[in-house]
């Protein structure tokens, strides 16, 4: 990243789904960056430094993959977690 660039924000916003942590750069139109399977937000962190002069950039960090707050022993199968992003989305 440029060392000129802010760093990125740390965030969460409560939805529907639960407490779900993002990080946010940049201004402009929003591009959201989602990730797979055992990974987190952190994934995208070139991404949001390059774009962030463009979009504002907004990687989430959904269930159980990074730092967002979830209920202990829980499992998510898929249809809960597209539910997840979608509440994000309209935040």
């Amino acid at each position: 990243m440029d060392g000129n660039k802010p760093s990125p924000a740390r965030q969460s916003v409560q939805t529907a789904s639960g407490r779900i942590s993002y990080t946010e750069q940049g201004t402009g139109p929003v591009a959201l960056f989602v990730h797979g399977v055992l990974l987190n937000g952190y994934l995208w962190r070139h991404q949001l430094g390059d774009l962030a002069d463009i979009r504002r950039c907004l990687a989430v960090d959904l269930w159980r993959m990074a730092i967002p707050k979830s209920r202990p022993n829980r499992t998510y199968p898929s249809r809960p977690m597209r539910r997840c992003s979608r509440n994000f989305s309209m935040f």
